[in-house]
């Protein structure tokens, strides 16, 4: 992998001239991303459901890239095929050579207190918004004559995580749609590829319970052969890899950027599972009851 570009630095790019588009780029990954693409020279299009929060993250970006070309905002829902168009063609204003998203999330529900509503619903946070990205960025990309798009999944969609069954399979599920992608997309000259990270501390704060909760992160650090929680920065360049010249002869490829954790086990999520679902939920489910 090549270095991490210098944001100080004045010589172009290897995206001088392009535009990227960064879905979710409102949030730490999408922030550290698009910098990331933005010292590579790209004109960065950031993509989210609040005009306010993607602004800051403008101002973020432009403060921590001095000389980078203004990044603009696309309000608009990702999960919603109208609105990832559109955004898609405020990227295209500039010719568009990459497309990232980093939109999703998971449930923590038992198996057999898993309903169809619940995993419908993390399947359109998963996959339904890598579709959308896929399909309107290969359009794009094409008609420019080639680009890259790079997906978000998670080590959920390589291990089993128990209690987050819901989130395990869309993340599988989003993998399986790059490589048909990537399959179908080759001979255009259009790249998919996805990165798997692990758990990250975003923006130098725990992401939510489970590193917030000194036994689970202890837990989780202790399955990295690197031993230490990620950054969204480690994320960023590998995402910037993969949209760069670098990377010009891969694609349908998932590049793990978790510390090791793909070498080990994954964390036991029995202990949020009862936080956000009840006891008497998770109890059942482990007695082979549905509630």
């Amino acid at each position: 992998m090549s270095p991490t570009p210098d944001p100080t630095s004045t010589s172009p790019g290897p995206l001088t001239g392009r535009g990227a588009l960064v879905i979710g780029g409102g949030g730490g990954f999408g922030r550290a991303i698009a910098a990331a693409l933005a010292a590579d020279g790209a004109a960065v299009t950031i993509m989210g459901r609040t005009g306010a929060t993607l602004r800051a993250a403008a101002t973020t970006i432009a403060a921590a890239v001095p000389g980078a070309l203004p990044v603009r905002v696309s309000v608009g829902d990702s999960a919603l095929d109208q609105d990832v168009a559109a955004a898609v063609r405020a990227a295209d204003e500039t010719p568009l050579a990459a497309v990232v998203t980093t939109v999703g999330g998971g449930t923590f529900r038992p198996v057999l207190a898993l309903d169809a509503e619940t995993l419908e619903h993390d399947f359109r946070r998963n996959v339904t918004t890598a579709l959308h990205a896929i399909r309107h960025g290969g359009q794009a990309l094409t008609a420019r004559g080639g680009g890259a798009i790079v997906c978000t999944s998670s080590s959920a969609g390589g291990h089993s995580f128990p209690f987050m069954p819901s989130y395990s399979v869309s993340k599988a599920a989003l993998e399986a749609l790059v490589r048909v992608a990537a399959d179908e997309l080759g001979h255009l000259a259009v790249r998919v590829n996805v990165v798997r990270p692990g758990i990250v501390a975003t923006d130098g704060k725990n992401p939510g319970l489970l590193l917030a909760d000194p036994e689970l992160a202890a837990a989780t650090v202790a399955e990295k052969p690197l031993s230490r929680v990620g950054r969204a920065e480690d994320v960023a360049a590998a995402v910037r890899f993969l949209c760069g010249p670098e990377s010009s002869w891969i694609t349908g490829a998932c590049l793990p950027v978790e510390g090791g954790a793909h070498l080990r086990r994954a964390p036991r999520l029995e202990k949020l599972a009862r936080i956000v679902s009840g006891d008497e939920v998770v109890d059942a489910a482990l007695a082979g009851r549905i509630r």
